[in-house]
């Protein structure tokens, strides 16, 4: 069985087009960069943790962050090493670093160092083992100065179930799948054990370190799992920026975050 790490290694490339395959892959990283600019600090360094091929690390450099990008896939980190050298030299300059690093083990950094900790897209939905995930949550608040601001986005249950009811029922007949919304436990592409959040299961697990809860976001809002519903609207202008003004109004609304496919928790430390 594949491991989560050799994913990603097998393909790094297909990590970085997933936020920009097409319109309804965007908004995952839309949504998600709205709620980054409302409460991070205006200027100020941030670890990407988990960061992956380094889209959100090459965006906040953009806007003038320091950031530090680890990710335990090797071939993740030589692809984000490659984009970022890709970047114009002022952009360049606001990377700290690109290393292979484990979530759960950020012992490299002093405590307190970040003025923000970000990790995003799914990292603890890969960690399967409830210990492995406290382990990590531990270390992203524990690098994050006090009233700093830890961001963390995860794959959701309910949105999973209903992907395996529309795409996969077969899999409702397994053990895992008749579990799978009592215990968040399941399988990802080529049966990696993954782990699938409740949005009250996940602001627990940042509480339980300290991490006081600003807010809790639905990345895909109410176009979770119409893809391509969403994709036909963005072909007309005028309703794509009418549709976007509703997803990211409805974004943080607790109803939305708990079916969307990605939910995102932004909490101070």
């Amino acid at each position: 069985m594949p491991t989560a790490v050799q994913l990603y290694n097998d393909d790094p490339d297909y990590e970085w087009d997933r936020l920009d395959r097409d319109a309804y892959h965007r908004i995952e990283f839309d949504i998600t960069m709205h709620h980054l600019r409302r409460h991070l600090p205006p200027t100020g360094t941030i670890l990407d943790a988990g960061g992956g091929p380094g889209r959100y690390t090459i965006a906040l450099c953009r806007a003038g962050y320091r950031v530090t990008l680890v990710d335990l896939s090797p071939g993740c980190v030589a692809l984000a090493r490659e984009r970022v050298a890709a970047q114009p030299e002022d952009v360049r300059a606001n990377v700290a670093a690109t290393d292979v690093g484990d979530i759960r083990d950020l012992s490299r950094f002093d405590s307190a160092l970040f003025d923000a900790t970000l990790c995003l897209g799914g990292p603890l939905t890969h960690l399967p083992d409830a210990d492995d995930r406290h382990r990590a949550v531990g270390e992203l608040a524990r690098v994050t100065r006090a009233g700093g601001i830890v961001a963390t986005s995860v794959v959701g249950r309910l949105a999973v179930l209903r992907t395996i009811m529309t795409r996969f029922s077969d899999e409702m007949t397994a053990p895992y799948g008749r579990d799978l919304l009592r215990t968040g436990d399941g399988l990802g592409p080529r049966g990696v054990p993954w782990h699938f959040f409740t949005a009250n299961e996940l602001r627990a697990l940042l509480e339980a370190h300290g991490v006081q809860t600003l807010a809790l976001v639905g990345c895909e809002s109410l176009s979770t799992g119409l893809s391509d519903a969403t994709n036909r609207l963005a072909d007309d202008s005028d309703k794509w920026d009418a549709w976007m003004d509703t997803l990211v109004a409805a974004s943080d609304d607790p109803a939305v975050a708990e079916m969307s496919e990605h939910i995102l928790h932004i909490g101070r430390t």
